[in-house]
């Protein structure tokens, strides 16, 4: 009889795990900046939002349907249009059989190299490497009509099951048709609604940056600062291996704040509306691995004594395979002391350190913009203020590598100062380490 019971708890187990729920996709998680707030003081509490991806199953890779862009024009001879050959074949090598693979280049005109073919076997592979080693550099620089060429061959194989992703390079600045960042930003925003991202690739110290920034991040994808051409490669192959673990789609963050709390900014997205007590944040795609972290900034509008729900985030997603995900929801709770060291006492360290990082980036960005104006001596003040800042943060919320970064904004304050703006390397450097900072990528 024993023998049987045991049996049949045995049986109950294994029957227990093997109908558990699959671990989800994507996770939330939800902090507020300090567990007990000041009421005495403006009674803001910054509340930090994590979404992060899931690891992909070894050797599970979406579909792929990429368009290569690559400049051709004068100033890629040499080394860089041999590079750009080179990381156009690492390409070949990271696709599946069944992928779609096309190629345009671009100088003054656009032209279609590689038709969007699957990629094949062995023998094909090495064929569409050969055309590619016969790309040979010519006049200006049509990033425009390049992207939008490509996008055309990706439409050709448009399907929601797959990565549908167009990577641009090139390192110049655009001067053969619409060439302003607001042309480029429109476009990216035009290619998001119907499925399509571009992968920007800046190589050198030539090309306009926020053009590059603003074509990725209105379509939703990765921006590359590449100093040095023989880096190239590398790049395709970071970029394609993320490419390949689409987890989920139509991701949307809903947040909500109760009557009485008002939701004011997410702090360093001015492209996310809040509407007094409410925010959404729409991601199409997330990939496997991918982290996204927001921080809102929440105003408790009087005296508290009783704990309060200050912002609630539910999450929504369709999963990659199809069929909508199991809804989730976090809530930041916190409570109210009229002792300013009970609250200082409860300040959660993680959230800490975000809010500085994001507040350098802030700065960051304030001086670029100021440097650009003319304006160096304020632009000086605003980056030597930031690492003055960071030094004076208490030891708990130092964040790592503090040190390196406080060196960097005095190098660039320096150099602003000496030569009356930042020089093309330097600001490239600044805005790249931004766009990291803001995406989580660094």
């Amino acid at each position: 009889m024993k023998k049987l019971h045991l049996i049949l708890l045995l049986a109950g187990a294994f029957a227990r795990q093997a109908t558990a729920a699959p671990a989800a996709d994507l996770t939330l998680r939800v902090a507020p900046e300090r567990d007990v707030v000041f009421n005495g003081g403006s009674r803001e509490v910054v509340v930090q939002i994590d979404l992060d991806a899931r690891r992909p199953e070894h050797g599970k890779r979406s579909p792929m349907n990429l368009a290569l862009v690559l400049d051709r024009s004068g100033s890629m001879q040499g080394a860089k249009i041999e590079k750009a050959r080179q990381a156009a074949c690492v390409a070949v090598d990271h696709l599946g059989d069944d992928d779609y693979l096309s190629l345009v280049t671009f100088d003054n005109d656009t032209d279609v190299l590689l038709p969007p073919e699957r990629v094949g076997g062995q023998r094909h592979r090495e064929e569409l490497k050969s055309r590619i080693e016969r790309i040979r550099p010519g006049g200006g620089t049509a990033i425009h009509a390049g992207v939008s060429v490509g996008a055309q061959q990706v439409r050709r194989y448009l399907e929601k099951e797959f990565v549908n992703r167009i990577i641009l390079m090139s390192d110049g600045l655009a001067n053969v048709g619409p060439s302003r960042t607001s042309d480029l930003s429109a476009l990216g925003r035009d290619l998001r609604r119907d499925g399509l991202s571009v992968t920007t690739v800046g190589l050198g110290d030539d090309y306009n940056e926020d053009l590059m920034t603003a074509l990725a991040e209105a379509s939703n994808a990765n921006y590359y600062y590449v100093r040095d051409a023989e880096k190239l490669p590398c790049i395709f192959a970071e970029e394609l291996g993320a490419a390949r673990s689409l987890v989920a789609r139509g991701v949307t963050l809903h947040i909500r704040v109760p009557a009485g709390v008002r939701l004011k900014e997410i702090i360093g997205q001015p492209d996310i509306q809040c509407r007094e007590r409410s925010a959404s944040i729409t991601l199409p795609e997330y990939f496997g691995g991918d982290k996204r972290r927001f921080l809102a900034r929440c105003v408790v509008e009087e005296k508290n004594t009783a704990p309060l729900e200050v912002a609630a985030v539910d999450l929504k997603y369709e999963a990659a395979g199809g069929g909508t995900a199991e809804p989730q929801q976090q809530a930041a709770k916190v409570n109210f002391t009229d002792e300013q060291k009970k609250s200082d006492a409860t300040v959660c360290v993680e959230v800490a350190k975000e809010v500085s990082v994001v507040e350098n980036r802030l700065d960051k960005e304030r001086a670029v913009q100021l440097s650009d104006q003319g304006n160096a001596q304020e632009a000086a003040r605003v980056l030597r203020n930031r690492a003055g800042a960071n030094a004076a943060a208490p030891a708990a919320v130092q964040v790592p590598n503090w040190q390196a970064e406080n060196k960097k904004l005095e190098q660039a304050a320096s150099e602003v100062e000496s030569q009356g703006r930042l020089g093309s390397s330097s600001r490239k450097g600044i805005q790249y380490e931004n766009w990291q900072d803001k995406y989580q990528k660094r």
